[in-house]
């Protein structure tokens, strides 16, 4: 796993497993069988695409779409939408969601 911690201009298709400490640009799509370890920023919206893995401890400032793959949120998100009954999302009791969640059938506090 690669760690990022300078700023990268988005939107930005993560095609490898990555660590960011940084400020990702106008959201990211996190392509499937990729894992994303965020303790920093994505100043727009986080797309996970089927077979992929978000584990979120720093900061989405949009929506985290959950479109198959499995999400587990530690940090701040605005909104997260499971897009697809495969998505697995877990959101810890210390996360906050600002807007709340939308398609949460398979969504779950942790």
């Amino acid at each position: 796993m690669r760690a990022v911690h300078e700023n990268i201009d988005g939107p930005l298709a993560i095609g490898e497993d990555l660590a960011v400490y940084g400020l990702i640009t106008q959201g990211a799509t996190l392509q499937g069988g990729v894992k994303l370890i965020l303790h920093g920023t994505i100043a727009g919206d986080l797309i996970i695409e089927p077979g992929a893995r978000a584990i979120i401890h720093g900061t989405v400032a949009g929506r985290v779409c959950n479109d198959g793959g499995r999400a587990e949120i530690f940090g701040m998100v605005d909104a997260v939408e499971d897009l697809s009954p495969d998505a697995v999302t877990i959101i810890a009791p210390a996360a906050h969601v600002r807007r709340g969640r939308a398609g949460a059938a398979r969504s779950r506090r942790a």
